[in-house]
């Protein structure tokens, strides 16, 4: 062989290495049999060539070219897939670019509910539905909106918040701070409890009060008519002050200093009338003269007490019975009298 015809088979293997080697750097590899399929987006948002397809996180090929639907007017872009002929996916399956980090890596993801067999799976060349899904929905889940991850948020704190709850502030957990709490919620519930009392009283006691600003009202506008009146009435305590100022103050302290010399001697004639009768009640007392006597003696007390005692029973008697005191009354109609006195008392009795 000559060493030009190995020249030539040197070049020719070099060159099919050099193409198999781009096209092993794009993402196809020559030595593998593959199927290939269609995606059309409406955005690609910046994906390259040899970007990884997964199922599940699984890599099953890659994207080996990018272009503009010719002849479209709303500038639709294909992208084409090429993966491993063992795989199988059905017709209707989703490839979905996704966002895997915020550097903008990307991803085509393929996802179908169901797996497919026979006419059932998509062929090589055949189209698949392609949809644009955002990083956050990547890694949230759920539509990948801010409303979406705020709520995720929102339940991660509140299953915080219910657990702090539960483990610091209620009745059971028996710290200070839950009895804090409690303390602070009966103190609330005093507080609007004397709120709704002072409320009621205020409804209750708002005619009384309206009534009463009415009246006040009335009495500052009587006031306010009444000023020239009451301008008058100053003026003249003012003029009687300035009389009386003005009056001979002299004279009249003169007649008040005799009054009380004339009042001095009589407080000492009755002083004087005082003593006397002090005396004359401490003689009666010693049973000295005769209303001393009458009242030391008991003997006469009680001659005095029979005495009385038979004239209130004799002017009983004179009321009861007045025909035993009448003159020239005989002895017989006494008896008489007496007699129909006696079953008038024994009928009355009875």
């Amino acid at each position: 062989m000559s060493s030009e015809v190995k020249i030539g088979i040197l070049a020719v293997v070099t060159i099919a290495l050099s193409f198999w080697g781009y096209k092993f750097l794009m993402g196809r590899n020559l030595l593998r049999a593959s199927n290939t399929y269609y995606v059309e987006y409406p955005s690609v948002d910046l994906l390259k060539k040899a970007t990884d397809v997964t199922i599940n996180g699984f890599p099953v090929g890659v994207v080996t070219d990018i272009y503009m639907k010719p002849n479209d007017p709303n500038k639709r872009i294909v992208v084409v897939l090429d993966l491993n002929r063992e795989i199988q996916v059905p017709k209707n399956t989703r490839a979905v670019i996704v966002s895997t980090s915020f550097m903008g890596d990307k991803s085509v993801m393929l996802k179908y509910d169901t797996p497919c067999s026979g006419d059932d799976c998509a062929k090589s060349g055949d189209y698949l539905i392609g949809e644009n899904q955002g990083f956050m929905s990547y890694v949230m889940g759920g539509d990948g909106s801010l409303d979406s991850y705020m709520a995720s948020i929102k339940n991660g704190f509140s299953e915080l918040l219910d657990t702090l709850n539960k483990q610091l502030l209620s009745e059971e957990s028996g710290t200070p701070l839950a009895e804090s709490v409690q303390d602070l919620r009966k103190s609330l519930a005093n507080l609007e409890s004397a709120t709704a009392q002072l409320d009621g009283l205020m409804k209750r006691s708002g005619g009384k009060i309206d009534g009463t600003l009415g009246n006040l009202n009335s009495i500052t506008g009587n006031f306010n008519n009444k000023e020239k009146e009451i301008n008058t009435l100053i003026d003249n305590f003012s003029t009687m002050s300035t009389q009386l100022k003005e009056a001979d103050l002299q004279q009249t302290l003169t007649e008040v200093k005799n009054t009380v010399s004339r009042l001095q001697t009589t407080l000492a004639t009755t002083e004087k009338t005082i003593g006397n009768v002090n005396g004359i009640m401490g003689r009666i007392n010693a049973g000295e003269g005769t209303l001393g006597k009458m009242l030391q003696d008991e003997a006469l007390y009680d001659d005095l007490s029979g005495l009385s005692a038979k004239a209130d029973s004799l002017f009983t008697d004179f009321q009861a019975r007045p025909y035993r005191y009448m003159p020239l009354k005989s002895r017989l109609k006494v008896k008489k009298f007496d007699r129909l006195d006696a079953k008038e008392d024994a009928k009355q009795a009875n």
